[in-house]
């Protein structure tokens, strides 16, 4: 049996890229595991032999670089500690994916910035962890992405010959990645994507959701619209909520219920200067109105019984919003 801190395989990264792990003893089906590139996390011994190593639904590369950034992350941020399940990782699975390439760029960003301003020095070499928090599949190309990020001047650093190709060390930003540094923090870049605040647990409002709102933006402006049970992240969820109407092209509000937390979300939204626009049941609205800090602003109404007529609106507010104008 191991003892604590004992060497061992991490069942995630299976100790790729020279990642270090040492495990704690099993405690019932569960046992601990401290790997240098996941972070710490538990697993059950079942999901071990039934989901990461029965050939049949054996991970590939891409769900265990995508697991991987998510144990990470929850190390990183000090939650409490993950526990894989056998049921938990076959979900996981089932919608796992990575950062784009051009979210992995942002947190190579991010990543340094962060290290330059809290040691005021520059980072002298990546981490084993360092894939793992950018979101790549892989070192190699967590390494091409940098060096791209160089040749496009965002990144100042060193180019060093490795085995498995180019690396970079004594690396920081230039003046415009530390520009691009300040812009992600504040929200002036966007995805493609808008956060919806509500409340939730609410059947009607959640069936307004998600047959009118979600594929009505999405089918005129190609937009997705997100809410936090959308998001899958470990991770603090008051950070993870931060981050997503920062990284939002747009918020919508829904008011309908007088929730604190949508009406929170709205003003961190507007104090970001992102475009945010608010929305409620009409009969609420007529009757009772909303805050008086919102209810002067745009308010798009909806009834359940006349969707057709909130839809012409919605978008119609989103592209004034975004400047958004279709092409004669």
């Amino acid at each position: 049996m191991n003892t604590v801190g004992a060497p061992a395989t991490c069942p995630i990264c299976q100790n790729a890229f020279d990642a270090r792990c040492t495990s704690a003893p099993a405690t019932g089906d569960f046992a601990e595991f401290d790997c240098s590139v996941c972070g710490k996390f538990k697993i059950s011994r079942t999901a071990v032999a039934t989901v990461l190593r029965n050939e049949s639904t054996s991970l590939t590369r891409i769900q265990r670089a995508a697991l991987s950034h998510f144990l990470r992350r929850a190390t990183d941020e000090g939650v409490e500690l993950p526990v894989l399940t056998d049921n938990w990782l076959k979900n996981f699975v089932l919608n796992a994916r990575l950062p784009t390439p051009a979210e992995q760029a942002e947190n190579i960003i991010q990543l340094i910035g962060e290290h330059v301003s809290a040691t005021g020095e520059r980072l002298g070499g990546f981490p084993a962890d360092f894939y793992a928090k950018v979101g790549a599949p892989s070192p190699a190309l967590a390494g091409e992405l940098a060096l791209e990020l160089m040749q496009g001047g965002l990144l100042d650093g060193i180019v060093a010959s490795t085995t498995d190709g180019a690396d970079l060390v004594n690396v920081s930003l230039t003046l415009a990645g530390w520009q691009q540094f300040e812009a992600q923090k504040r929200g002036k870049t966007a995805g493609n994507y808008g956060f919806l605040a509500l409340q939730f647990e609410n059947s009607a409002l959640d069936e307004f959701v998600r047959e009118v709102i979600k594929p009505c933006v999405k089918d005129a402006l190609g937009f997705d619209v997100v809410d936090m049970r959308d998001v899958s992240q470990a991770g603090v969820i008051d950070n993870i909520m931060r981050e997503q109407i920062r990284d939002a092209a747009f918020v919508l509000a829904e008011l309908t219920h007088d929730n604190f937390g949508a009406y929170w979300e709205a003003g961190y939204a507007e104090g970001l200067g992102k475009p945010v626009i608010y929305l409620c049941e009409k009969t609420k609205f007529d009757d009772k109105r909303t805050h008086f800090d919102t209810n002067h602003c745009t308010t798009v109404l909806w009834a359940a019984d006349n969707p057709d007529a909130f839809k012409g609106e919605l978008i119609a507010t989103i592209r004034r919003s975004l400047n958004l104008f279709p092409t004669p």
